[in-house]
């Protein structure tokens, strides 16, 4: 495993470090206050409307407490972490981590493995994080994509136990642990009391009601031009986009991003952008990186097939493409 992983979690002394931003807002309303952090070297934001400042201390240190409970539980170089015994021992118990890899195995069987918990050792081989990346030969891919091929995962569920046979190489959550931390942080801050609230780390967003009952805002931007597609207004729910912009690099004249096709290993081709809105940001995150590996009119057939799943592509070539109900979500 590479010494720059993307799931490295930030020392505990940085996640003291907590600024409170005073955001304008319609002035007939309370004005919501951010909170920020870091996980997974990229800021989280919990932004909350409270007029409580112990309301506000209390809800921050718990959700900031889980925040950093799940970045240490979910780095797979810190050794007292779950991801790590899991990919040490080739087995687990714990509960949490079997529920989201039970998870992000039903969204590959929707995406017909376009999410692959497998793909993270073909992400190293790309060098997403070094500081100088190239993509890996064609001969270092097809061994990957052979190994992948091998690799399975077996659930025993009266012991929540999870097995797993990979070669060696490590699962990766990268297309769920996201959105997962934000639904917890959410959780955790009205567990604390804080039912208007909404939570955002990178372009996943968890939210609950917002202040003024007309949604929190979320943009939809065409990766190509970075131009307003969408505005979506959200509440008690999800949100996530996967696009082209996703730990993207030039090498040699051709751009490379994350999103790569399991079954060819070269970055998917035929999407630029993939938004979707569910009950939950884990649900949206997961199948935000399957559907963009899945193509246009075949991810759009699956985001109609699904209850309370909406969505929107951008592609590569065509019209912007809208699941049937996300206009419930674009306001007036």
């Amino acid at each position: 495993m590479k010494s720059k992983p993307a799931f490295r979690s930030i020392p505990a002394t940085s996640w003291l470090m907590v600024g409170l931003l005073l955001l304008s807002c319609r002035s007939r309303f309370e004005r919501p206050i951010d909170v920020e952090s870091y996980v997974f070297k990229q800021p989280i934001t919990l932004t909350m409307t409270v007029n409580d400042a112990n309301l506000l201390r209390v809800a921050s240190t718990l959700a900031i407490a889980e925040i950093q409970r799940l970045g240490e539980a979910l780095d797979p170089l810190n050794n007292t972490g779950k991801l790590y015994h899991l990919n040490t021992t080739h087995k687990s118990t714990d509960p949490e981590l079997y529920g989201l890899l039970q998870q992000a195995e039903l969204i590959s069987e929707f995406t017909h493995g376009g999410l692959n918990l497998f793909v993270g050792y073909l992400e190293q081989a790309y060098g997403f994080d070094r500081m100088a990346p190239r993509p890996p030969s064609p001969s270092t891919i097809r061994e990957i994509l052979l190994s992948m091929k091998r690799a399975r995962i077996d659930f025993i569920p009266e012991r929540t136990q999870v097995n797993i046979y990979n070669d060696a190489y490590s699962i990766t959550l990268s297309g769920i642990q996201e959105g997962y931390v934000v639904d917890q942080a959410l959780a955790h801050l009205a567990l604390a009391g804080v039912h208007t609230a909404r939570v955002t780390l990178g372009k996943q967003m968890a939210c609950a009601a917002s202040p003024d009952g007309l949604g929190w805002e979320y943009t939809i931007r065409d990766p190509g031009d970075g131009s307003t597609v969408r505005e979506l207004y959200l509440e008690n729910c999800g949100a996530a986009t996967a696009s082209i912009l996703d730990k993207a690099y030039t090498y040699r004249d051709n751009s490379y991003f994350i999103h790569l096709d399991p079954k060819n290993g070269q970055p998917a081709d035929s999407m630029a952008s993939v938004t979707v809105v569910s009950p939950s940001a884990e649900m949206s995150n997961a199948l935000a990186r399957g559907i963009f590996i899945m193509g246009p009119q075949s991810g759009l057939a699956l985001l109609n097939r699904m209850s309370r799943v909406e969505g929107l592509i951008i592609p590569r070539e065509g019209n912007v493409l809208i699941s049937d109900s996300l206009y419930q979500w674009m306001g007036n």
